[in-house]
């Protein structure tokens, strides 16, 4: 196995004695991919079965995985290359020196090192054999896997490019800058926005003796910043700027000196309809006096985020060393963003140098405390799973405020002092009727009045499906409402998708029904069929054939999760997340317990959705 070569840093290549190991394209190879930026490390079935599918697996998703392993064992066979069946997944085992991944990120390590020991000379040497291995730029192009290239390929483009950053800082530190000139030309076209590069070519322009060139490209990319994004150049480009002018030359290459300004919010969702008394109480608490902590929660698909940005834009002047933004993506496509990935991202924005970034969370963390303490930072954690998370980016001090978004209440972060909770709930029926009209258009509406009611009805209040629903209506203009509803009603998770991987409505339930554990995920699959508009312990405990004692636990986590509504007497189903219940129902339920809609045949049947016409 010895003479055995992988490479992920171009096309997924396998090579033995120097000659290419066929592996099939598709699915074999998507899994390879897989196991492979993870060497030596266990991959489960769930990451495998994301990678393969992007949320939409086969019935059997764990069988045809292990099909596919095993086809892809017998591909490698020759090669002596070992696949590890663990207690949940696959690790595939990769020796030192056969993958170039590995090889890239120690000569990284070894030049990283060497800059920050004062070696140049070493430090350009091994920075240049890690970034020679790349093969092509984005890497993995002939592995067809949406999801990988959207999780994956991303964080290995950034490895690269901070690689490449670091590289050419050391060479201007050495005097290379006429040799920089033409390759920085390149990369500010090939990365425009990317302001690193900018300032490297400028402080190469002007190393050369071409200080007219230099600030024009200042001038070059302060436009280009202005146009595509709103924004101003940032402090390192400001930085490099300031020395041109003042005639400082290019010794300060160091811009990790200069501590940023990070202004990270996404920008702020046009049209918010509703959500007065949510956003006021947010910005109220932000603006505050004592240790601000919010949590906005609520159902997959009501407009947290949203909200939390709306809010954020508003509180931005209160907040005037910087706001802080960090998506965790934990029911999002793909994998979740790990924590000490954003922490290493918030430390970069806050000025700490590459060199200086701490190995351990809970360093990284102490340092993020100890740069924001005394100083005034708003930090936007966008769809958190667990208070464990928040935790760990919580600012030192009192005077930063924090923004957090979940489909979880959080109800750990929310027993400290001046934590405050805002629940979000489906959007009310003049609230509703007013996302529609806005997008479709109010003369549409009133002249198909009854159809538009009972759009507003199947949406139930949602904001996502009623943006999805108004989007489509929006884009076929011709088309009636009520030819609408029509495909609507056998199938409104389908009519609700934005795309044809199943984004929508029906991708937002079902991120979190994978985080669900299997008895909350039987108990909502079987809650779908329940006769009932409420749904009580009584009904649900027929339905599931548990205790009273373990369904309602059962209740609350669903509730908690977003996926339930408490109400006086007990709970409810949205309309659509029902509908999602019970596909699946059909899906994933044994048939046997499917009969137990003969147990609840007795219950007054579920009232159909209600027309909304006084509002329209």
């Amino acid at each position: 196995m010895t003479d055995v070569v992988f490479r992920v840093l171009g096309s997924l290549e396998v090579e033995q004695s120097g000659q290419v190991v066929p592996i099939a394209p598709g699915k074999q190879r998507t899994v390879l991919a897989a196991l492979l930026l993870q060497a030596n490390r266990p991959v489960s079935i769930a990451e495998l079965t994301e990678t393969l599918w992007d949320g939409l697996p086969p019935a059997d998703g764990r069988g045809t995985v292990q099909k596919y392993v095993m086809r892809l064992r017998r591909a490698l066979a020759a090669t002596g290359t070992v696949i590890h069946t663990e207690s949940d997944g696959y690790r595939i085992e990769v020796l030192p020196g056969q993958l170039d991944l590995q090889r890239s990120d120690a000569l990284v390590e070894q030049g990283t090192q060497a800059a920050s020991g004062g070696e140049p000379e070493a430090a350009a040497t091994h920075l240049a054999d890690a970034l020679h291995l790349w093969r092509a730029v984005p890497p993995l192009m002939n592995v067809a896997s949406p999801a990988l290239h959207r999780n994956e390929v991303p964080r290995l483009v950034e490895q690269y490019l901070q690689a490449l950053e670091l590289r050419i800082d050391v060479d201007l530190q050495l005097g290379r800058q006429a040799a920089l000139c033409g390759e920085l030309i390149g990369l500010v076209r090939t990365y425009p926005l990317r302001e690193r590069f900018w300032a490297q070519r400028m402080r190469a322009l002007y190393a050369t003796g071409r200080q007219g060139e230099a600030l024009e490209a200042y001038r070059e990319v302060t436009r280009l910043l202005a146009d595509e994004l709103g924004v101003d150049p940032g402090p390192e480009l400001r930085a490099a700027h300031a020395e041109i002018l003042r005639g400082a030359g290019p010794a300060t290459t160091a811009p990790s000196e200069v501590h940023a300004m990070p202004r990270q919010l996404p920008m702020a969702p046009a049209g918010l309809v509703g959500r007065g008394a949510e956003v006021e109480r947010i910005t109220r608490t932000l603006t505050s006096d004592r240790a601000p902590l919010v949590v906005v929660s609520g159902a997959p698909g009501v407009g947290k985020t949203s909200v939390a940005l709306h809010a954020a834009h508003l509180l931005a002047e209160h907040y005037p060393d910087g706001q802080l933004y960090a998506d965790l993506r934990t029911h999002g496509d793909g994998l979740a963003t790990d924590v000490d990935e954003t922490l290493t991202r918030f430390l970069r924005a806050l000025g700490v140098p590459s060199t200086a970034l701490p190995r351990r969370q809970d360093e990284a963390a102490a340092t993020f405390r100890t740069l924001t303490a005394d100083r005034r930072f708003l930090i936007v954690v966008d769809d958190a799973a667990d208070p464990r998370q928040v935790r760990t980016l919580l600012p030192g001090g009192t005077t930063c405020g924090v923004l957090v978004t979940s489909r979880h209440e959080l109800a750990g972060l929310l027993v400290a002092p001046g934590a405050v909770p805002v629940p979000l709930a489906v959007l009310g029926p003049a609230e509703a009727a007013d996302v529609l009209g806005r997008i479709v258009g109010a003369e549409r509406i009133a002249a198909q009045r009854d159809a538009a009611s009972e759009l507003l009805a199947v949406c139930g209040g949602l904001p996502l499906a009623l943006r999805v629903a108004a989007a489509r209506l929006a884009m076929r203009p011709h088309l009636p409402i009520s030819a609408y509803l029509d495909e609507l009603r056998p199938d409104p998770l389908t009519a609700l998708r934005t795309d044809p991987d199943g984004a929508g409505v029906a991708g937002a339930l079902a991120a979190s029904y994978r985080l669900l554990g299997l008895d909350e995920r039987r108990l909502l699959r079987l809650l779908g069929i329940a006769p009932v508009g409420e749904i009580t312990v009584a009904v649900a405990a027929i339905l599931t054939g548990g205790t009273r004692q373990a369904t309602t636990a059962g209740l609350e986590q669903l509730a908690e999760a977003g996926l339930l509504e408490r109400r006086k007497r007990g709970y409810h189903l949205h309309p659509l997340v029902g509908a999602f219940a019970r596909e699946r129902l059909v899906r994933d339920e044994p048939a046997d317990d499917r009969g137990r809609t003969r147990r609840v045949a007795d219950l007054p049947a579920r009232p159909p959705p209600r027309r909304l016409d006084p509002v329209l």
